[in-house]
């Protein structure tokens, strides 16, 4: 059994597996899974760009039509960055399963455990917010037609499909069979999401584990009350402490430098598509005589991309977090207590973790709770600008 058929991991690998791009999948598997999301995406692409090129002399079909394909665009980023970066991934992957064969028993044992629980938590939830986002958005044509049809009312409500179409072909024709194709398509969509955000968000929990097991043994580092400031080294205990935790440090900045250069290209195309899908969703709700299954629908991408940006955000506020920690942990150690060699040490360890790890956008944006507000502010601006062409 693969160690990533544990209970801490094993949705992970079912979601990976799912799009095709678990690392340790067969390549017959894989290709196969591959094939069949980029049927579905591409083909639900191709039918949102025929009706947005059919319709680009009006002002509300374009709206209606950019809004998914500026979302379909940075699901293919991801896509096309977890393909790219398969081999990084299954090197981060190779790099958890051997720090839990090295850590076998112990205090450090247990944040490993702590941080991989919290891990599968984060992901259900998130993975329940994204499906519960994805029934509201493809559903509802089908589910407010049937909630009015039960209504007393002699009034008539025609449900309009997920995108304009209607100008291309007769939707009324062919209406169950786009539904159908439409909510399967969806369903890839926010499945490519959970599964490469999942392993994202897998990844972080562990390098924050990696952090704090370092803190824990830093924290508990054991002075004398009378000091021997040179003590003969092999009798230096807090000495041989503090070389294992920069081994440890080292590999810890190995795996999050690791994680920051597989998802940074990704993050840099993401951000930017954001920002202009949550714009142009907000403008439609002003700017586009809409109803009820259509409100809904745009609420529902909006709570998505705002939950999917944030996830990300928290996470990666998380490294920052469990990172910069070290500098409190050397701060209250015992280091008055310990020999001068072990102090040395201590002293270059503090210069290096005053700077803490971080993901970064295109090397240059810094992906934090602090900049997910600057993306609020940003979309709020050029949702604005687009009101104002109205």
């Amino acid at each position: 059994m693969s160690f990533y058929d544990n209970h801490y991991y094993y949705l992970n690998k079912r979601f990976l597996s799912i799009i095709g791009q678990w690392p340790f999948q067969s390549r017959l598997e894989s290709n196969v899974m591959l094939a069949i999301t980029l049927l579905f995406l591409c083909s639900l692409t191709a039918l949102e760009f025929l009706g947005l090129i059919a319709g680009i002399t009006n002002m509300n079909i374009i709206m209606e039509n950019t809004s998914p394909l500026l979302i379909n665009s940075f699901i293919f980023v991801k896509l096309i960055n977890s393909l790219y970066n398969k081999y990084k991934m299954k090197d981060l992957l190779e790099c958890i399963e051997e720090t839990w064969k090295m850590t076998q028993i112990g205090p450090e044992k247990e944040i490993l455990r702590s941080y991989a629980k919290q891990s599968k938590t984060l992901t259900i939830q998130y993975a329940l917010g994204l499906y519960s986002m994805w029934i509201s958005y493809s559903t509802m044509p089908i589910v407010v037609s049937e909630i009015y049809s039960l209504l007393p009312t002699n009034e008539t409500y025609t449900a309009r499909f997920l995108y304009r179409l209607e100008h291309l072909l007769d939707v009324d024709k062919y209406f169950k069979l786009l539904m159908l194709h439409g909510i399967i398509s969806v369903f890839y969509i926010v499945s490519v999401v959970i599964a490469i955000d999942g392993m994202f968000v897998l990844c972080i929990q562990h390098a924050c584990a990696l952090f704090e097991g370092i803190k824990y043994k830093i924290q508990h580092i054991q002075g004398f009350d009378f000091v021997t400031l040179k003590p003969n080294i092999m009798d230096d205990e807090a000495y041989h402490v503090i070389i294992n935790c920069i081994k440890s440090y080292k590999r810890a900045l190995k795996f999050s430098d690791l994680l920051s250069s597989t998802f940074e290209t990704c993050f840099f195309f993401l951000l930017g598509n954001v920002v202009i899908a949550l714009s142009f969703n907000a403008a439609e709700l002003i700017m586009i005589d809409i109803q009820l299954d259509e409100i809904i629908r745009i609420l529902a991408a909006n709570m998505a991309q705002l939950l999917h940006i944030f996830y990300l955000s928290l996470m990666s506020q998380r490294l920052i977090d469990h990172s910069s920690g070290l500098q409190e942990a050397i701060y209250s150690c015992e280091w008055y207590k310990i020999s001068l060699r072990s102090r040395q040490l201590l002293r270059f360890t503090l210069m290096r973790v005053i700077k803490p790890c971080q993901i970064k956008a295109g090397k240059i944006y810094v992906m934090s709770m602090e900049n997910f507000s600057s993306i609020l502010q940003v979309s709020v601006s050029y949702f604005t600008m687009l009101t104002s062409m109205q």
